[in-house]
């Protein structure tokens, strides 16, 4: 009975825990964004905030952007751009050998970015607006930033990527960027996550599952046991490219993994690493129990021995007594 008891005592907090945990829901909030090469990734976990204990995993979306440069503004739009103003762009790897037509909206003036790795130009590159572009031909390599800079003393510029369109049926106040990205699939055969929690430095290597209703959506399933931030670490290949990237948790990037008990209302409930103590301690007690049992049956089990050895002693020393008098009278 007092074995029952206790363990009683020690399991009602596991299952009361056990039963809020498996019961949230949760949504995805925050991932962290990364162009690597010639794909875009979204990477985190897969819902967010992450909570201790709670079923989750490291997810990756890998896309291979397509990219219009034909369209009117649907790389990119300068909006209005006043005299001795500017406007950036960075042209990069998604874009490398693509030849890329810009142009001015009002003046009609146009040229044209060639993106390669064998350009000459990089870093920042400067193209001077004044009733035309200068230069409106150039080459530059992937990452290199061009500057449209207004060098006209009373006229607008607008810079917008595509060819020049004399309609009226479209804005010229910012632009896309680029069109949906097409999703990488299959990539699960080739790629493995390494999952590290980063303040003791454990690890563990897992591999990953397509999300079927997610296109270009991976996932290692697991289930953080301990607070705080960690990384995952893809690496493989993706397409046949190598690939070996890292992403850690933090407030730039995705979501830390945090105590569940943030959450709970209106008891604060035990983490798993807590309940898992408290399971260590409930074996210790059976333990220490059943040696006191052990220990009293020992004792027992001494004293049954020493009784019986006195019996046995009592009535040797009995017989004897009992023989020494026969003999005594047979001499009288």
């Amino acid at each position: 009975m007092y074995r029952s008891q206790i363990a009683f005592r020690r399991f009602v907090p596991v299952i009361a825990a056990l039963a809020v945990l498996l019961s949230l829901q949760l949504a995805v909030n925050a991932h962290e964004d990364r162009e690597v090469g010639d794909f875009e990734l979204e990477v985190g976990f897969l819902n967010e905030p992450a909570f201790e204990a709670q079923p989750n995993g490291a997810f990756i979306k890998i896309t291979r952007p397509t990219v219009d440069i034909m369209t009117h503004g649907a790389l990119f739009a300068s909006g209005t751009v006043e005299a001795e103003g500017s406007y950036e762009f960075e042209f990069g790897e998604r874009l490398n050998d693509l030849e890329i037509p810009f142009h001015d909206h009002l003046t009609g003036e146009s040229g044209t970015v060639t993106v390669a790795h064998g350009a000459e130009m990089s870093g920042t590159v400067m193209v001077q607006f004044d009733s035309g572009f200068s230069p409106s031909e150039l080459a530059v390599q992937p990452g290199t930033t061009v500057m449209f800079m207004n060098t006209s003393p009373d006229a607008v510029m607008t810079v917008i990527s595509g060819l020049h369109d004399e309609g009226d049926g479209h804005s010229h106040e910012g632009g896309a960027g680029h069109v949906s990205g097409e999703p990488v699939t299959g990539a699960s055969a080739a790629l493995q996550v390494e999952v590290t929690h980063v303040p003791t430095g454990e690890q563990r290597t897992m591999d990953l599952r397509p999300l079927v209703d997610d296109p270009g959506a991976y996932l290692a399933d697991f289930i953080p046991t301990a607070p705080g931030a960690y990384t995952f670490r893809f690496f493989g290949e993706i397409d046949g490219e190598p690939f070996d990237e890292s992403f850690t948790s933090g407030p730039n990037t995705f979501d830390e993994v945090v105590p569940s008990r943030t959450i709970q209302f209106p008891i604060e409930l035990r983490e798993s690493r807590e309940l898992q103590s408290a399971l260590e301690g409930v074996q210790s007690d059976l333990a220490s129990t059943g040696q006191l049992a052990d220990d009293a049956d020992g004792a027992a089990s001494t004293a049954l021995i020493i009784g019986i050895i006195g019996v046995v002693l009592g009535l040797a020393g009995a017989g004897i007594g009992g023989y020494g008098l026969m003999v005594a009278r047979r001499k009288a």
